[in-house]
């Protein structure tokens, strides 16, 4: 073999390998698009339990809710309580965009409020929100912040919670 060819063979081999690893990186990405659905279904299904398999015991709710104690089990006692004020509740990822280890999840959540929520008594009535999320995973695959937008002006006010 000479030495242009065993040069050639040598240069194709290198950048076949670069390719692969390349390719191979960017394939071998996690979908967190898909895992994140997850977090929704704890809303979708009224449980709890379904937090533990997608967000870090440590994890951080940005902005913070008030009166709710940090990490994943504070957040897990408010679910059920949510599940009592609004009935026939439906959360619908509308659009979910991932980009390396973030997630960004816009989606409309409706229901009807059956009990008082914060502070303002029931009128039987239904609403629609938006919601946005921003939800950062760590290195174990599990959702380490959350940065949580939602409309509960726009709400209150579908609420009747206004009303003179």
């Amino acid at each position: 073999m000479s030495n242009l060819t065993r040069r050639a063979t040598l240069t194709f081999a290198a950048v076949t390998t670069a390719i692969s690893l390349f390719a191979g990186s960017a394939f071998a990405e996690t979908d967190y698009k898909t895992k994140i659905q997850l977090f929704y279904d704890t809303f979708r299904k009224n449980d709890p339990a379904i937090l533990d398999q997608i967000i870090a015991p440590d994890w951080v709710r940005v902005p913070t809710t008030p009166d709710v104690e940090p990490g994943r089990e504070g957040f897990k006692k408010i679910v059920p309580g949510f599940a009592k004020v609004f009935t026939d509740a439906k959360l619908i990822a509308e659009d979910t965009i991932q980009e390396g280890n973030k997630v960004v999840v816009r989606s409309t959540y409706s229901a009807t409020q059956a009990a008082p929520f914060m502070g303002f008594p029931s009128k039987g009535r239904s609403f629609t929100i938006m919601t946005i999320d921003i939800h950062e995973f760590n290195d174990e695959g599990l959702v380490q912040t959350t940065w949580h937008l939602e409309d509960w002006t726009g709400a209150l006010f579908q609420l009747g919670a206004f009303d003179r």
